[in-house]
């Protein structure tokens, strides 16, 4: 869930503040954050206000107000829900909750199906814990993002591995547009999937095994290439077919797969461009190991009037150009 704050410094009067009475900043109320980029609109967030963090200085020289909020997802997350979910995939359930709420439903298709007369698709939570526990079970991301005109889209799908890199990160170069950069990988992660159910129906075996990550690699060399040897975790789970039990599978390898995780802080003014989560990036500068393509996990802006800054978190699933 994207996540904003806003702080603006109060006037100190005799009676009333006024900022704080403003029904402008009141909670519930929809604010869409704005940036311009090379004389283009970007909508960085739009969702209602959830709370307010006030200072208030003797004097009234520092004092201010921070207004809080978050993406329209946060609306799932208001009531929780006692659903049975008639037959279909993950993806149905996803796509009718998510045109509930307005938006427009960027989802892909799951594997496998939930049969009511085997195993329901059953729901006992709100609809955001619901779509967040779906998409972590298929390997999937959910997200939102608002365009210029304010339209909102939700995203339930794997990560975009095969897009084109959407800006170059640099350094070390000329043309550098990021000052530092952290990096860690750790390769004690599970490889493969061992997987097996039972047909209720037919009593017949279902195969839920998964020999490799199911992603694009961003590197020429994947985990299970770089350890050279078997590295297997068990999913148990009940599943009507084997489509349901393998991606499952697939999912636990999604989740297992980025061994490699970077940080870095760079500026719209540093890269003349916006960067968004989940999208492609290329790293240059940092080897033929560790430059390449990168997924981005997370941008955190900090817009004040001396500039707008972005710390930037880079996964990925493989090394080498």
């Amino acid at each position: 869930m994207t996540t904003f704050s806003i702080r603006f410094p109060l006037d100190i009067l005799e009676g009333d503040i006024p900022l704080l009475v403003d029904e402008r900043l009141d909670p519930g109320t929809v604010l869409s954050l704005f940036t311009i980029v090379e004389g283009k609109s970007h909508c960085l967030v739009k969702g209602p206000v959830t709370g307010q963090e006030v200072h208030l200085s003797h004097g009234g020289g520092d004092s201010w107000v921070e207004v809080q909020g978050a993406d329209s997802s946060v609306q799932m997350d208001r009531q929780v829900r006692a659903v049975v979910w008639p037959d279909g995939a993950d993806s149905d359930a996803v796509s009718a909750i998510l045109t509930g709420y307005g938006f427009v439903a960027d989802v892909a298709t799951t594997g496998g199906a939930h049969a009511e007369a085997k195993h329901s698709l059953v729901q006992r939570d709100s609809d955001l814990r619901f779509v967040r526990r779906l998409a972590r079970r298929n390997g999937f991301l959910f997200w939102a993002t608002a365009d210029a005109a304010g339209v909102e889209t939700a995203h339930f799908k794997r990560p975009p591995l095969g897009d084109a890199a959407d800006k170059d990160l640099v350094i070390q170069l000329t043309g550098s547009n990021i000052e530092s950069l952290d990096l860690t990988f750790d390769v004690e992660r599970p490889t493969s999937v061992e997987g097996a159910g039972l047909d209720l129906n037919s009593k017949g075996d279902l195969d839920g095994a998964v020999a490799r990550t199911p992603q694009a690699l961003l590197g020429s060399k994947g985990l299970q290439d770089i350890t050279g040897d078997t590295r297997s975790a068990h999913v148990v789970a009940p599943a009507d077919d084997a489509g349901d039990l393998r991606a499952r599978g697939e999912g636990a390898l999604v989740d297992a797969d980025w061994f490699i995780r970077a940080s870095c802080e760079t500026s719209v003014n540093a890269l003349r461009a916006l960067l968004r989560a989940s999208t492609v990036v290329e790293l240059k500068g940092a080897g033929s190991r560790h430059s390449g393509k990168y997924f981005v996990a997370a941008v955190r802006h900090r817009i004040d009037p001396a500039g707008h800054k972005m710390l930037v978190d880079l996964v990925r699933n493989g090394w080498g150009a």
